[in-house]
């Protein structure tokens, strides 16, 4: 599922500990509104559940059925 813009993402809450910290403390939506993703794309990041940047990051590359 891993898109350029959740890469950039991702690579910004790596890099950016104030970034990585509003991803993980409840203002993630702000945050994922910035990147211009697709709808679906946005569902996505919002229905994480993690507390880590890992356990996030390991979310995205679970396989997901589409369409359900």
């Amino acid at each position: 599922m891993p898109t350029h813009r959740i890469n950039e993402l991702i690579w910004t809450a790596l890099t950016d500990p104030t970034f990585r910290e509003c991803m993980l403390n409840g203002h993630r939506r702000e945050i994922v509104d910035s990147f211009g993703l697709t709808e679906t794309e946005r569902q996505i990041l919002l229905a994480v559940k993690a507390d880590t940047l890992e356990s996030f990051a390991g979310a995205l590359c679970q396989p997901r059925v589409v369409g359900r």
